[in-house]
């Protein structure tokens, strides 16, 4: 298992976004993780699991958000399966039991990026605070907009 991490990036643009995470992508975006993006509307959640799915799966064309589809698949070159989910589109524990999502979740040997987990705290709480009993690890990215095109993102997990 890799170590726990609390990083803070401020201020951060998008190029020196892709370059951090470049630089960290094998060691924290690998299998068996569970990352969830938060941040308001437009926070950036979805550009930066564009640019860990680009990082990790060299020529795949992000979709961008899954708001409608809720998933999008990608793999990366050894055929580790990326899935990009967006829950902002649910409204109650019994559409995310009846989507089918929660396979992904406990899904050995993947990555799951993860948007707007907050809306169902309580549910995915095992997967957020206690990945280890399945065999996963977890990262929360907090993104917070400094105006402009600039961010802030704090790491955990």
């Amino acid at each position: 298992m890799v170590k726990k991490k609390n990083l803070e990036w401020p201020d951060c643009s998008e190029p020196e976004l892709r370059d951090r995470l470049a630089g960290m992508a094998g060691e924290s975006f690998g299998p068996d993780t569970l990352v969830f993006l938060e941040g308001e509307m437009g926070a950036g959640k979805s550009t930066l699991a564009r640019l860990v799915i680009e990082s990790l799966c060299p020529g795949a064309v992000s979709h961008g958000s899954p708001t409608f589809p809720l998933v999008q698949t990608y793999r990366t070159p050894s055929g580790m399966p990326v899935y990009h989910i967006d829950l902002y589109r649910l409204r109650d524990p019994a559409e995310l039991e009846d989507s089918g999502i929660l396979e992904q979740f406990e899904e050995r040997g993947c990555l799951v990026l993860v948007e707007w987990g907050s809306l169902f705290d309580q549910d995915l709480r095992i997967y957020r605070e206690t990945p280890e009993r399945i065999g996963k690890r977890s990262l929360q990215i907090r993104i917070d907009s400094n105006g402009g095109d600039r961010r802030t993102y704090r790491i955990s997990g």
